[in-house]
């Protein structure tokens, strides 16, 4: 686990940062196995207890998807968005488009542990690359940002 914290430990502080700031991030590195590449990504943790679907961000480092998932959190918190599959935002800089992203307990893990498997939902929010296209627009491209939805026609 993390930090050298059992899973109980993790769940616990986990638990403790959503108390005290509605949501907590979870970055998860990118690995390679036998079953081939997994991408890194980052996630909310939290945001179900706002009525919202938990929000994964692919393609970017800890930090910049820090602040683009606590400016949408954020957001969400204090009622300016209401988050759901198919929608455009923009946040920390950036134009957003969020999908689905079916079946998110199989890799939300913390989520999965903290409200239970099935007990949430979660979109995830897809950025703009510089010439102003998603990852299936134009030349289509989900190697720099993996989508795990289903992109829209």
């Amino acid at each position: 686990m993390c930090q050298g914290l059992s899973l109980d430990e993790y769940i616990r502080d986990l638990k403790r940062t959503i108390d005290t700031f509605g949501w907590a991030l979870q970055y998860v590195e990118s690995e390679v196995d036998r079953d081939g590449i997994h991408p890194a990504f980052c996630y909310t943790v939290g945001l179900t207890g706002f009525g919202s679907p938990e929000i994964v961000m692919t393609g970017r480092g800890p930090g910049e998807s820090s602040r683009i998932l606590n400016a949408l959190g954020t957001s969400v918190a204090t009622g300016m968005l209401e988050l759901e599959s198919g929608i455009g935002c923009t946040a920390a800089g950036f134009e957003l488009f969020t999908i689905d992203v079916p079946d998110c307990a199989d890799i939300l893990y913390s989520a999965s542990d903290v409200y239970g498997k099935g007990c949430f939902g979660a979109v995830q929010a897809v950025w703009k690359d510089l010439d102003g296209f998603l990852p299936w627009e134009g030349i289509p491209s989900t190697v720099v940002q993996p989508v795990f939805g289903p992109v829209p026609l």
